[in-house]
């Protein structure tokens, strides 16, 4: 494992870069983060997968998108379009590596992002894994602005907003602060725009979809399975694995879900 900055566009990212142990040295995995806290809450379990990935015989690329974690710049001044440089100066680095295999591994919305960055650059991709995949980016974007909405809630002194005003202001052109962030309305409004649906996925080989759930029942939500149908019915190949585990990108205490380690482990070859 290397901690290492990688130049791009905007400055310097930083990456974790874990290389293989054994096997075909040739075979790199993208790490995409997951949105604001969720990656911060995320490092512990993509940490244990990362060497896991490793020991299969990949080496495995984790990197904080500009302006978040140890990479340079302000949370403010991203973008989703500058994200999506930074995955392309990523890729960039690692085929000059002599990388010849590049498969993706999206958290929640990150998972969007690499599916967006396929779409638009049309990188031939082995496999995209999809670790609680977020589909509609403004269903996504709803609930996090509610974080904003509840600490409102409980201070009186407080203006007292909705959803609906906040997203007003983004599309006006405004930072708004949520949780502590500053958004940028570059950032939040490209993702309130997509869903997964709409994007061309034909140069991903194969796509590994994990979804984890803490009730009793493992049934895939309504919005993954027409997903995937939808996937399939463009004979793209799919694999679903619902697991039951700590949502840990969510939980008060940092958690695991040792199934969704495993499960990964088998599906991604």
């Amino acid at each position: 494992m290397k901690p290492i900055f990688i130049p791009c566009k905007q400055g310097r990212l930083f990456s974790t870069y874990y290389l293989a142990a054994t096997g075909n040295a040739s075979r790199c995995i993208v790490h995409i983060p997951a949105f604001a806290e969720e990656m911060n809450k995320s490092r512990h379990m993509v940490a244990m997968q990362a060497r896991a990935f490793v020991e299969q015989g990949y080496s495995v690329f984790v990197f904080d998108l500009w302006g978040t974690g140890d990479s340079e710049g302000e949370f403010t001044e991203a973008t989703w379009d500058v994200w999506l440089d930074n995955i392309d100066f990523a890729v960039k680095w690692l085929q000059h590596k002599g990388y010849e295999s590049i498969s993706f591994w999206g958290l929640r919305s990150g998972a969007l992002l690499a599916m967006d960055y396929v779409h638009r650059y049309g990188l031939m991709v082995d496999q995209l894994i999809c670790w609680q995949p977020v589909l509609n980016g403004e269903q996504f974007m709803m609930q996090f602005l509610r974080l904003r909405i509840a600490a409102a809630m409980m201070d009186k002194n407080a203006p007292q907003e909705k959803t609906a005003d906040l997203k007003r202001q983004l599309l006006d052109g405004q930072v708004i602060e949520v949780a502590g962030y500053q958004l940028n309305p570059e950032l939040v409004n490209p993702m309130m725009a997509i869903r997964a649906q709409q994007f061309n996925l034909q140069t991903v080989k194969q796509c590994h979809v994990f979804e984890l759930t803490i009730g009793a029942e493992l049934e895939a939500s309504y919005a993954l399975n027409k997903w995937i149908k939808a996937l399939e019915q463009k004979k793209l190949s799919v694999t679903l694995d619902i697991i039951n585990g700590s949502l840990f990108w969510a939980t008060q205490e940092i958690s695991e879900s040792a199934e969704l380690l495993k499960s990964s482990l088998k599906r991604v070859s």
